[in-house]
This record gives structure tokens, C-alpha cells and sequence, in this order.
């Protein structure tokens, strides 16, 4: 009776191991179908954005040569903001790294040197 037992009990390892296996080849198909969706739906968002810029330069109501000005003028207004958006990030990152250098020095000048008798231990 015992013997019965634990080949019942070996069983159940058996099974248990085999729904394991199948959870997770599951959810491993389950992924690959939400990660192919999503790269599908990102695909043909993409084409419809450009059909879409396409239809509506082709049914302007402006001739094309407006167009084209137009097209350059906001693509060289945006590309010169960019251009001073930057100068300024980097203006105030060196700023604020000088800043932070020249603290550094009077941070070690307040201390009373136990910091570096340790070291130098």
C-alpha cells in the first residue's frame, strides 16, 4: 500500500512538472503574440501617417513651389530653435558644474582633517 502511495505521489510530480512546462510555453506564445501585434500596429501607423502627409501636401489647396517654402521655412525655424535650445542646456550645465567645482575645495577646507589622518591610516 505504501509502494501505491508513492507512485501516486511520483505521478503527481510527473503531471505537475508537465503543466508547468505548458504554463510557460503559453505565456511564451502569449508574448510573442502581444509583441507582434504591437509591432504591427507601430508598422501600420507608420504607413498611415505618411499616406496621410502625402494626401494632404498632394490636396493642398497651395500650389506645390508654397508648399516646399513652407515645408523649409518651419524646418529651418525648428531646426534654430533646437540650435539655441541646446546652446542654453549648455550654458547651464557648465554653469552648474563650475559652480559645484568651485564648491568643492571649501567643503574640504571646513573640515578639521580627521577624514584624511584616516586615510592616510
Amino acid at each position: 500500500m505504501l509502494m501505491n502511495i508513492i507512485k501516486a505521489g511520483e505521478h503527481m510530480m510527473i503531471f505537475n512538472e508537465l503543466a508547468n512546462q505548458v504554463k510557460k510555453i503559453r505565456y511564451s506564445r502569449t508574448k510573442d503574440l502581444r509583441r507582434n501585434r504591437t509591432r504591427n500596429l507601430i508598422i501600420g501607423a507608420g504607413i498611415g501617417s505618411a499616406i496621410g502627409v502625402a494626401a494632404g501636401i498632394l490636396f493642398a489647396p497651395k500650389p506645390g513651389s508654397e508648399t516646399r517654402q513652407a515645408i523649409a521655412d518651419r524646418t529651418s525655424k525648428t531646426v534654430n530653435n533646437l540650435k539655441d535650445n541646446v546652446a542654453a542646456t549648455k550654458a547651464r550645465i557648465f554653469a552648474a558644474s563650475t559652480e559645484k567645482k568651485s564648491r568643492s575645495p571649501k567643503a574640504g577646507e571646513n573640515s578639521d582633517g580627521t577624514g584624511k589622518e584616516t586615510l592616510k591610516k
